[in-house]
């Protein structure tokens, strides 16, 4: 049975999800240009922070709302109209239409987690975000909880592969930091789309869907050992570079904390990653470039 998905937000990975969605759904691309969208999918150009620009362009029933908007800069104001008020603005016009979605999915991060002790943590670990991006992450995840619709919220790690190449092409140049004792959480491109799919697959066939999901690959790494293991893989050597901050080890380079990801909640689902881990994944990056 084919089922109307709303997309908002079309870039690497809303259109790929897109893309793997139709056939046999009715997609409908939200962006704010939408006319080089593909042909499969329908696009509608709309501005989501402009609530007017909304009115009556979307479908006439939504069954899925998938939230995948990235903001386009960093800061606290971008990052408040983009997640907060962009999402508060869709579902306001969802509800003026008389929308009812059986459920919306919010692309969040792993950044509303401030655990900066190598702790694991899932669905169930306590988040005061500290930083202006994991604080407006977390308020639109509430947004999503509390808008009367189903929701579930699903916090990726950091996400690889792709066009997302910076780690990569610092290790081939020598530049990445390799003394970093702080733990990094990966997780390839390809995975968030296909995880956005089987999520929205189980809820089409009746699975119990939860309302958060963390979605991160099966092997936390140090950042150094990560950057030792790409060297080894490129026959590159790190350019040695000393510590900034002597008195602290690692302080400069664990802004984003020091944490580790547990997928168990996914995994449980009966989600099988096509990049367990970043040996994976990367591998397969680094082939292209040979």
């Amino acid at each position: 049975m084919a089922h109307n998905i709303v997309i908002a937000g079309c870039g690497n990975i809303g259109l790929k999800l897109a893309l793997t969605l139709t056939p046999p759904h009715n997609v409908f691309g939200l962006k704010r240009n939408a006319a080089q969208l593909p042909a499969n999918i329908t696009g509608l150009s709309v501005d989501v922070t402009n609530p007017l620009s909304l009115q009556d362009q979307l479908p006439s029933s939504v069954d899925y709302m998938v939230y995948c908007l990235t903001a386009g800069s960093f800061n606290d104001e971008t990052y408040q109209q983009i997640y907060v008020e962009g999402l508060r603005n869709i579902i306001k016009e969802l509800k003026r239409s008389f929308l009812t979605p059986k459920r919306i999915f919010f692309v969040s991060s792993s950044s509303v987690y401030q655990q900066d002790n190598d702790q694991w943590v899932d669905e169930h670990t306590e988040v005061k975000p500290s930083r202006f991006s994991g604080i407006r992450l977390l308020e639109a995840e509430q947004v999503a909880l509390e808008s009367s619709f189903p929701a579930t919220n699903v916090r990726f790690s950091g996400i690889y592969g792709g066009h997302r190449t910076r780690l990569l092409e610092q290790v081939k140049a020598g530049n990445a930091n390799s003394h970093s004792e702080a733990y990094t959480n990966r997780i390839h491109e390809d995975d968030c789309v296909q995880i956005l799919k089987h999520l929205i697959k189980q809820d089409i066939k009746g699975e119990d869907i939860e309302d958060c999901y963390l979605a991160s690959d099966s092997e936390p790494v140090r950042m150094k050992d990560l950057v030792r293991w790409m060297n080894e893989e490129l026959n590159t050597q790190t350019k040695d570079q000393s510590i900034a901050h002597p008195s602290n080890p690692g302080k400069a380079q664990r802004r984003a904390g020091s944490k580790r990801c547990c997928n168990k909640r996914l995994l449980e689902s009966g989600y099988e990653f096509k990049y367990p881990t970043f040996r994976e994944g990367y591998k397969e990056m680094i082939k292209r470039l040979d």
